[in-house]
């Protein structure tokens, strides 16, 4: 999307129909989402699309990273948000830092990430294994 000074304010929710795009996005193993598409919070139509075609492919891992891509995606996308949150057979992770993000994909897990360790050897263990399990195949 062009604004009227002539600025790319937001990437066209079309990309996201293409057939090219589609059939990247839906053989996917893993997705990495660590930024909106467009100028917030005015210029949302191309982050929902995105969004909207990653909730699509139920197989993917789906990694968002980074604080303002959360919170994007609360407000953009409240009702995949909520699914996403809720049902663990939607694989999506949510990291507040981008940079634990990228280690976690370094690592192969979020469950490898120093405090998630710490977290689950510190009583969690069982219920950090059960989730692992389910969720980061």
């Amino acid at each position: 999307e062009v604004s009227g000074d002539g600025w790319i304010v937001d990437i066209a929710p079309e990309s996201f129909e293409s057939e090219s795009v589609h059939a990247v996005l839906s053989s996917a193993q893993t997705i990495f989402v660590n930024a909106v598409m467009g100028f917030m919070p005015s210029f949302f139509e191309g982050t929902l699309a995105l969004d909207s075609a990653v909730g699509r492919n139920k197989a993917a891992r789906k990694l968002y990273g980074g604080g303002d891509t959360i919170q994007e995606f609360k407000s953009v996308a409240p009702h995949l948000y909520l699914k996403a949150v809720s049902d663990a057979n939607e694989r999506y992770q949510f990291f507040t830092g981008g940079g634990a993000v990228l280690k976690a994909i370094e690592l192969g897990s979020p469950f490898q990430l120093g405090p998630v360790r710490a977290l689950c050897d510190n009583g969690g263990e069982a219920r950090c294994r059960s989730y692992s399990e389910e969720c980061c195949r």
